[in-house]
């Protein structure tokens, strides 16, 4: 099929685009039909939990997902890798009177599944199964949230898992980077860049598990999706069942935001890794919120200066010069803390110098003037995007409990639209003055400056890995 699709593919080139004097132009098409919102239930549960129910008919199956108010940011430095070998082992380690591997027989001999993790400012636990099997499955899946056994076996397998992957982190020079760019502008120590070491995890034990699940994996702190082949008012009462005896902590849930600061860094910094072929660089600095209020306009600069095959970066270092086997810039927002303006790039040992002197270039050139077809492209890439943002309900739904946990409001997707639409050269230009700062960039190599073509400059930071 695939050797014919290219046959008639060479056919129609050949013959000037047309087939049996038929001219491209020539061709219509219907009207695309309008994309309608899915239909879906919110509700909210007397011990606090918020509920988000949408029907698809489509298959036999109901998916299930709860949001956490927690995240890595609320653990304690000292014991840096507690939430995620927290949340690894209530999956794994057993909930309510089932034991972890009876649990993973289970949910295997019926063809279900159930997984948890955590990221910094958000965790999750959520699910699949046939409808059918959904009152048996659901009910392993509360017991997880709310009553998971912690065995001592299973948090012995994390602690291990946890340390052979301090042992291979500094494995891959492009991962080394990224890592090592985002604790540079955070700060080491910073919440929201922070590393398990061996020390944490040796610091970690399962009373610290269960202290930790009990402060913050609470009804009031979760929003449940549910998306499937069900009727909503059913499916109300079903959770209600469920979750309703699970109740509302007496104590007030803590709040973990804690503050991001930005500390000073030197200009240019190094990982030596001797043994590299390449070298890869990191560039950036301070980034914003998505609830920034020139966010809109952001989200075009990044395409126009280092998002896509039609970026600036891209046709400069990769087309023009051919320097860059990797290559982007943009803007990377969080919705509840300032993220980061980074841009990477992958290129010659020898060509290292001459490839930040031109990521560095072009973020200057795109403070002065933008073209009208740079525009154009960016925010056409970014309107036609949007119907991959809700082309499935399991997207819409889980879009949805992520705005709801963060604050933002349901029609966001349609604000971003407008807001897109909106754009001007003008708006663009002052953005890219107020929020690139060629003065503040940090940039970050990992190679073998041996074979970097000139020698290091005065000043440069030599930062060594930890194991």
């Amino acid at each position: 099929m695939k050797k014919l699709y290219t046959l008639i593919t060479l056919a129609l080139l050949m013959t000037g685009g047309c087939a049996h004097g038929i001219k491209p132009d020539a061709l219509k098409f219907p009207k695309l039909r309008a994309v309608e919102a899915p239909q879906f239930v919110r509700e909210k549960l007397d011990n606090g939990i918020t509920i988000f129910l949408m029907e698809d008919k489509s298959l036999p199956l109901i998916n299930f997902q709860a949001l956490v108010h927690t995240g890595t940011i609320c653990e304690p430095e000292e014991k840096t890798g507690l939430a995620e070998i927290t949340f690894e082992t209530m999956r794994t380690g057993g909930a309510g009177k089932m034991s972890g591997d009876e649990i993973d027989y289970a949910l295997e001999r019926i063809g279900a599944r159930i997984s948890t993790g955590i990221d910094r400012d958000i965790a999750s636990a959520g699910g699949l199964c046939r409808k059918e099997n959904f009152p048996f499955v659901s009910g392993i899946f509360r017991d997880i949230l709310a009553k998971p056994a912690f065995e001592p076996d299973k948090i012995a397998l994390s602690v291990i898992s946890k340390k052979g992957a301090i042992s291979r982190r500094n494995d891959d020079i492009s991962d080394i980077a990224e890592r090592e760019f985002g604790r540079l502008v955070y700060g080491k120590n910073s919440p929201y860049a922070r590393i398990s070491e061996y020390a944490t995890i040796d610091n970690i034990s399962r009373e610290d598990l269960l202290e930790f699940h009990g402060k913050h994996v609470r009804p009031e702190n979760i929003i449940l999706g549910i998306w499937g082949d069900f009727e909503s008012e059913e499916m109300v009462e079903t959770v209600k069942e469920l979750f309703g005896s699970w109740r509302k902590s007496s104590e007030i849930s803590p709040l973990c935001k804690p503050a991001v600061e930005f500390p000073q860094t030197s200009p240019l910094n190094v990982i030596v890794k001797k043994d590299a072929t390449q070298s890869v660089i990191m560039i950036g600095h301070k980034g914003i919120k998505r609830g920034h209020p020139d966010y809109f306009t952001a989200a075009v600069l990044s395409r126009i200066l280092g998002a896509g095959a039609y970026s600036r970066f891209s046709r400069k270092l990769r087309e023009e010069k051919g320097l860059a086997y990797e290559v982007w810039a943009l803007f990377i927002p969080e919705y509840n803390y300032p993220g980061l303006f980074m841009g990477k790039a992958q290129t010659r040992l020898d060509k290292t110098f001459e490839v930040i002197a031109l990521m560095k270039q072009e973020i200057e050139s795109v403070r002065r003037d933008i073209t009208d077809e740079e525009l154009a492209v960016a925010k056409e890439g970014i309107l036609n995007s949007e119907v991959f943002w809700s082309d499935t309900k399991d997207k819409v739904i889980t879009r949805l409990m992520r705005y709801e946990y963060y604050g933002y409001s349901f029609d966001y997707p349609e604000k971003l639209i407008e807001g897109v639409k909106k754009v001007t050269k003008k708006d663009v230009v002052r953005t890219a003055n107020e929020l690139l700062l060629p003065g503040s960039l940090t940039v970050l190599v990992v190679g073998n400056p041996e074979k970097f073509g000139a020698p290091l400059p005065p000043g440069a930071n030599i930062i060594s890995l930890t194991p």
